[in-house]
């Protein structure tokens, strides 16, 4: 009935798995957990392999990384069951009847389920650049992430079938960190398929340090440029590429570019959003002129 799927790098995965495991068992369905790491031969794979002592539950290391996008085509691939559940390692349902609201979504046809997201108000938290932006950008109200589903669809808490997963399935040219979702969501809505919101979050619970993020962003940013390089989706409606037009339209594309190192440092030293996305515009800038 449902394969829980978990990709996970460098990261103790039996945390939430045990929670998981716990809740489906309650539900009395047919069930199985599967989590991939993707290639990090982490000491912390210690600890994943108990997973193994679950009932209907497996973890493996992969020999070589694969990346973001293909470690959960490949875990999609291995799955048993008709829904699939994707969750990202570093998450932790909100409530006790997680699985419980996901299995009452079963009925509805072509339809994809998101959960939503929140961030947990922690004092060691909301100093950090990745707590202030996830609040901003990713902590969304169930209302609002109904009136633009495709915006708000994140990979790390998802239900969808498995006959419509094989029907899009991630893309696998994109090797760096970040926009997997973008092109996925778009590529549900190009196949006709229904994205549903609804409040079953769960808490991010892996908050990335200041200079990590920044460089995660940075490698996202590659990706968008990739994107747009390649034509994988039409990008004529995305502000950020659309900002970059414009600047490149009245010859400032070099000049810009120039700050970007100026507001990473700021990013990093200030946890300011605001110098985030100035570094976005700028780092964008920075490609456009590497790639021409």
């Amino acid at each position: 009935m449902l394969s829980v799927l978990i990709p996970t790098y460098n990261y103790n995965a039996f945390f939430l798995v045990k929670k998981i495991h716990q809740q489906l068992i309650l539900e009395n369905i047919a069930f199985e957990i599967i989590c991939l790491d993707d290639g990090s031969k982490s000491p912390l794979n210690v600890k994943n392999k108990e997973i193994n002592k679950l009932s209907f539950s497996s973890f493996k290391n992969l020999e070589h990384n694969i990346g973001r996008s293909a470690i959960r085509n490949l875990l999609a691939k291995k799955a048993t069951y008709d829904w699939l559940l994707f969750l990202d390692v570093d998450v932790i349902p909100v409530k006790s009847n997680f699985i419980k609201k996901y299995i009452n979504c079963f009925a509805k046809d072509k339809t994809v389920f998101c959960g939503g997201l929140l961030y947990e108000d922690k004092i060691e938290n909301v100093k950090l650049l990745r707590y202030k932006y996830g609040k901003k950008h990713e902590e969304i109200s169930v209302e609002k992430r109904i009136e633009n589903p495709d915006k708000y669809f994140f990979t790390s808490n998802f239900l969808i079938k498995k006959e419509a997963f094989n029907r899009v399935k991630f893309e696998e040219k994109l090797i760096l960190y970040g926009r997997e979702d973008l092109l996925f969501s778009l590529e549900l809505i190009n196949k006709e398929y229904n994205i549903e919101h609804i409040s079953n979050e769960v808490y991010h619970l892996g908050l990335d340090k200041n200079d990590l993020f920044v460089a995660k962003t940075k490698e996202a940013m590659e990706n968008l440029i990739f994107i747009d390089k390649q034509s994988l989706i039409d990008t004529t409606e995305m502000p950020l590429l659309g900002l970059v037009r414009k600047i490149s339209a009245v010859k400032m594309t070099r000049i810009v570019g120039m700050f970007h190192l100026f507001f990473e440092k700021l990013a990093i030293k200030k946890s300011s959003v605001f110098f985030l996305n100035c570094m976005k515009v700028s780092y964008m800038c920075h490609l456009k002129l590497k790639h021409e």
